[in-house]
């Protein structure tokens, strides 16, 4: 799937590392006197790449770093922005120290990365927060706001009200089908209906290109098909092996990672059978 890809500035000052074929994406603010690295990618190679894309941009230091949630593709390169603090909302810490193993043999399954990943070092989250926080790159406010269990359960918003953009990790991804290797389908949707009265006007998701409200849209309409559609199964007393072959997502069957839709159907139904928190 051909798109932008690569440093993106959607506001004065504002950056999306955007990756080809919807790999993990990234972004940074430049603020009068430093930086806010939003997510560090996976492997140390990434990570660099990301330091080196933030500093042919500014001179200026990175100031703080945030997880927009605990997923190692999106956390793993902490280590290499030390000693600027790292913020997440309190369950991206419980959850990247107490899943660790989970989290890392996902990963670990792919042979071509144990090289890389064999490098890092558990970096958890050292500044959390409950329900909002903001930060001030001078006067330029970064609110940061966490609205319940979706993709994970630590899944935060970055919101800057100014420049109506929204950093929204993978709660809203762009022209894939999501990841749901730890997704609450129905509580997902849920928070979605939450993040779309933000008044937001271009959206950096987690996975897939910069997008506005129409891509945000796409993303909200494609979980809720899934979610009506792998209930519908539920109802029916349909086996999820039966279930994931009915799975019609129609216009979106153009999305990658159709291959996807077999963990969806497992979590959901798990979800249903009330047997996530």
């Amino acid at each position: 799937m051909d798109y932008e890809s690569g440093v993106i500035e959607v506001a004065d000052g504002v950056y999306a590392w955007i990756n080809e074929n919807c790999a993990t994406n990234a972004g940074f603010i430049v603020g009068d006197d430093g930086v806010i690295l939003i997510d560090t990618l996976m492997t140390p190679t990434l990570a660099s790449k990301l330091l080196t894309v933030v500093k042919d941009v500014t001179s200026k230091p990175i100031r703080f770093v945030v997880n927009t949630h605990f997923h190692g593709d999106h956390v793993y390169g902490n280590q290499y922005f030390l000693p600027a603090p790292i913020l997440g909302h309190e369950n991206c810490r419980i959850e990247l120290d107490t899943k660790w193993d989970a989290n890392f043999s996902r990963y670990w399954t792919r042979e071509a990365l144990r090289p890389e990943l064999e490098r890092i070092n558990k970096t958890l989250p050292d500044v959390t927060f409950k329900d909002q926080m903001s930060i001030w790159l001078g006067d330029r406010e970064i609110r940061m706001s966490y609205h319940g269990r979706a993709h994970s359960d630590s899944d935060i918003l970055l919101y800057l009200p100014e420049e109506k953009v929204l950093f929204v990790g993978d709660l809203a991804v762009n022209k894939t089908i999501p990841a749901f290797p730890d997704g609450h389908i129905s509580k997902w949707v849920d928070v979605l209906s939450k993040v779309e009265t933000v008044d937001a006007t271009t959206f950096i998701p987690g996975h897939g290109p910069v997008g506005g409200k129409e891509e945000f849209g796409e993303a909200r309409d494609l979980l809720k098909l899934l979610h009506n559609e792998i209930k519908k199964a539920f109802d029916d007393g349909k086996n999820e092996e039966q279930a994931s072959k009915d799975v019609n997502v129609g216009k979106f069957s153009v999305f990658a990672n159709q291959d996807r839709i077999p963990q969806v159907v497992e979590m959901a139904y798990k979800a249903y059978r009330g047997e996530l928190d």
